[in-house]
């Protein structure tokens, strides 16, 4: 992955939007539900989904899934060009299946990651293949240094040494109700603890945490659990701010 000049080296805002809907049974729905929204979204900005927004978790509809995923990204392609779009979805490779985020923008799909770790309580073990730690790495957005989390992934030390050093880490989640406050202040301790702007999504499914935010490096939150959105103009000089304040190692 080639490396690019921070971010930081020059002050910038970006406009970023959290998406939190209820995924539906139907794939072709939720496609069109984030195609249309994106159609809606500023030039430069950046738009996350939640985990697996397209097609769900159902493990029996694996197959259907992959292919139907493979045609949305094929959309996506075609429709994301003035704007970033982070997601997640299911592709088989040689036989397995797995769950991959995707950075697509101005046509092409900028960078890909597998999940690493599988969730155990639904026995995830036993439908999805597990990607390598060693394999995620940063990406660039406009020359801003960015990392990927899916879901399960932020309860563990070593998946957050890998993003360290990232000014935007994106949280994509599928997270219960019942443990919404992990969900919350994980995001929220990632953020201060990594000085960085954590943007998180969730599903907003009746069950799910419906937690979504945009958390700065001091650890604001903003949030809004009933919209179905949540949409920040962010300061990025906010990072270079902390950094240089409380020195851990990655001030500028």
């Amino acid at each position: 992955m080639p490396r690019e000049v921070s971010v930081l080296m020059t002050s910038k805002n970006k406009k970023i939007y959290v998406l939190q809907f209820k995924v539906k049974n139907c794939f072709e729905t939720n496609l069109e539900r984030v195609l249309d929204f994106s159609r809606r979204c500023i030039k430069d900005s950046i738009v996350c989904t939640p985990n697996l927004s397209l097609t769900g978790f159902d493990f029996h509809r694996l197959e259907e899934a992959s292919i139907f995923s493979q045609y949305a990204l094929e959309r996506y392609k075609e429709s994301i060009f003035d704007h970033t779009l982070i997601t997640s979805v299911i592709e088989k490779i040689e036989g397995k299946f797995y769950n991959n985020i995707k950075v697509i923008q101005n046509g092409e799909i900028l960078y890909s990651q597998s999940k690493t770790r599988a969730f155990p309580l639904n026995n995830e073990e036993e439908f999805i293949a597990q990607g390598r730690l060693e394999d995620m790495d940063f990406f660039y957005i406009d020359g801003i240094r960015c990392a990927a989390i899916n879901c399960y992934e932020l309860r563990f030390l070593d998946v957050w040494k890998k993003v360290q050093g990232a000014e935007m880490v994106f949280v994509l989640a599928q997270w219960d109700k019942a443990r919404k406050k992990h969900f919350e202040v994980l995001s929220q301790s990632l953020a201060i603890l990594n000085q960085t702007f954590v943007i998180a999504s969730d599903w907003g499914n009746e069950g799910s945490s419906k937690g979504s935010a945009i958390i700065s490096p001091f650890g604001r939150v903003y949030q809004d659990g009933k919209r179905g959105i949540v949409h920040q103009e962010i300061c990025l000089d906010e990072i270079r701010e902390m950094r240089n304040y409380l020195k851990i190692g990655l001030e500028s």
